[in-house]
């Protein structure tokens, strides 16, 4: 499956909060939607004081995945508060289907390391059994 990464503000400091989003979407019919809402957040990611982050797909299962890394939890929550991103969390009921789920960790490095997300979505921060 493809991935990207992106890097957006050079670290600065040490210490990270890595956010991973693991997001099956539950029906074709929201796929379109979900996509264009999650072209308005990569770009509000790349505006933000987001680090870096990558996003996979498997468009034919229908599921997302993404991390962020940023500088603090303030940061972060700063995104999360700001539009298109805050529409997006009121949307995702509607999207979002059975095993939907983020963690969230602290990090030396910052990087973005696809294996430990999986890891750590064995143990989620918040998950959604629709």
């Amino acid at each position: 499956m493809p991935a990207r990464t992106t890097e957006v503000n050079p670290p600065a400091g040490e210490g990270f909060v890595v956010i991973a989003t693991l997001l099956p979407v539950r029906s074709w019919f929201a796929v379109i939607p979900f996509l264009r809402m999650s072209s308005r957040i990569s770009g509000q990611l790349a505006k933000s004081d987001v680090v870096r982050f990558g996003v996979k797909t498997d468009l034919l299962h229908k599921r997302f995945w993404t991390i962020s890394v940023w500088s603090d939890k303030a940061a972060a929550r700063r995104f999360v508060g700001a539009d298109p991103h805050a529409t997006a969390v009121k949307k995702f009921a509607d999207w979002a289907g059975p095993g939907a789920a983020f963690a969230e960790w602290s990090s030396e490095d910052g990087s973005v390391d696809w294996d430990l997300a999986k890891e750590k979505m064995k143990t989620p921060s918040f998950y959604y059994k629709g």
